[in-house]
């Protein structure tokens, strides 16, 4: 796994999800769910702000398209996310096996607000931020990895 992404689990996630159980009494699973709520939240309003600015000859398909294929997508992630919160296995594979998008959509948040030049795109950015949110809150459930010691023909 990624040294960056264990940085961010244990020294962001972690706490944050503690504090919202301790706090606001959701669990953070159901925090995960509501970030994951929020992103399309987020998203559709950004799809709306941007049908908005355009002009009546201006082309509309291509952005709802993209938000149908999106929208799609976001549906398959929640119901990943229920059925990897209904079991113990799920837990464990959030961590392993999602260390690599959550890296990407980390290094892409700093590129999408910068290039923030409408409201629109600012709900664009949110929403990536939520999404980011969601899989890391989905991440710190589940403890770091034990590295594999070696075989035993590996330690003559």
């Amino acid at each position: 796994m990624n040294r960056v992404d264990d940085l961010l689990i244990e020294k962001i996630a972690s706490p944050l999800s503690g504090w919202v159980q301790h706090r606001l009494g959701i669990s953070q699973w159901r925090a995960s769910i509501e970030c994951l709520n929020g992103s399309v939240a987020f998203y559709v309003a950004a799809v709306a702000l941007e049908i908005a600015v355009k002009g009546p000859y201006d082309a509309v398909f291509v952005t709802l398209l993209r938000a149908v294929v999106w929208l799609m997508i976001m549906e398959h992630v929640r119901r990943l996310a229920y059925r990897q919160a209904a079991s113990s296995v799920g837990t464990r594979t959030a961590r392993v096996r999602e260390w690599m998008f959550r890296t990407l959509l980390v290094l892409m948040l700093p590129v999408s607000v910068f290039y923030a030049d409408g409201w629109h795109n600012l709900c664009y950015s949110a929403s990536l931020a939520l999404l980011i949110c969601h899989l890391y809150l989905k991440a710190s459930d589940a403890p770091p990895p034990q590295s594999r010691g070696k075989l035993a023909f590996g330690r003559l």
